[in-house]
């Protein structure tokens, strides 16, 4: 089971707003406040950040989520 963080509820509320990209889930950049940069992410549910094995993330290590735009 992949762990998860739960994203900051600013931006809860605002992908709960936006389409979902397949079944439950949306594509996201994530940038931390160390400024780390993650890209093409899946939050699930609009409301928890899929983490990678061994990947430490939490609430507050979050700056700012935007989704994912696809490429044409």
């Amino acid at each position: 089971m992949n762990e998860k963080v739960k994203l900051p509820q600013k931006y809860i509320d605002i992908l709960a707003d936006l389409p979902e990209q397949g079944m439950g889930y949306q594509i996201v950049n994530v940038t931390l406040k160390n400024g780390t940069f993650l890209s093409d992410r899946r939050v699930v549910n609009s409301s928890y950040l899929l983490l990678m094995k061994n990947e430490i993330i939490k609430t507050f290590d979050i700056l700012n989520v935007e989704l994912n735009k696809p490429k044409d």
